[in-house]
């Protein structure tokens, strides 16, 4: 990992009392966790995305789209969260007297897992279901629920719990996520490919209201040329050798 950029990031750290971190599905693969899109791995080199993750497709053929989440599900299940969320987790626990957010494009829970806290995941979880119609029935995805069921609410469809393709974020969740970018001090963008709007707006705004952009990624990104620091390095290089500086400075 570059460490000429280390000691400045962390200095800056060591001033910030608001700092986000904004993840996306390259933190997720050392898991096992494919990611959509890279090469030959991407999950949507082996499916047609309108028709087993897409909101259209859930109305023509719920079933569909509901057995491929519950692959998905299960793979996220027998898989646990890697050196990177354990990093990040750890940079939280030696800040306690500061906030750190995570702001996650991910479905897999990992972070929470991992042991953060404050996360806001803005495209859902793979973990809840809930009622189509939004009636107000959310339930954890049980592993006998292997059939689409109606609502026990109101007899409406009930779906996974996350944004399907052509649909809207929720809102409430996003404008949180908005509003904690807006203060951070510090935003890191770790393994996302700035490709999915309007998620990838937010370092955008984050920047502009005053934060330092930390951007960390074994490869460019359309965002590289623009952030205050971009480093190549892969999650858990970079978050263990950071909280390995902070941990030494307080000695």
């Amino acid at each position: 990992m570059p460490t000429g950029k280390l000691k400045p990031i962390a200095s800056i750290l060591r001033q910030a009392k608001e700092i986000v971190v904004f993840s996306g599905a390259g933190l997720s693969a050392d898991s096992g966790i494919p990611t959509f899109r890279d090469g030959a791995t991407g999950l949507w080199n082996k499916v047609d995305p309108d028709e087993v993750a897409s909101i259209d497709g859930f109305q023509r053929n719920p079933r569909t789209v509901w057995h491929w989440l519950l692959q998905l599900k299960n793979l996220v299940d027998e898989r646990c969260p890697n050196a990177g969320h354990q990093a990040i987790a750890r940079l939280e626990q030696i800040r306690p007297g500061n906030q750190l957010t995570v702001i996650t494009q991910n479905i897999d829970g990992y972070h929470t897992r991992a042991g953060n806290e404050h996360v806001f995941e803005i495209h859902g979880t793979i973990h809840r279901v809930r009622c189509h119609r939004h009636c107000g029935f959310v339930a954890t995805w049980e592993q006998n629920a292997s059939e689409p069921f109606p609502c026990p609410h109101c007899g409406a469809p009930v779906r996974p719990d996350l944004v399907l393709f052509g649909e809207m974020l929720n809102e409430e969740v996003f404008a949180a996520a908005q509003v904690r970018s807006l203060t951070a001090d510090v935003f890191f963008c770790v393994g996302t490919s700035f490709t999915v709007q309007p998620a990838a707006l937010l370092p955008v705004w984050a920047q502009r209201a005053g934060a330092t952009v930390v951007e960390v990624n074994p490869h460019p990104t359309p965002f590289s040329d623009v952030a205050d620091y971009s480093v190549r390095s892969g999650a858990s290089q970079f978050f263990d050798a950071l909280c390995a500086e902070l941990e030494e400075s307080k000695r």
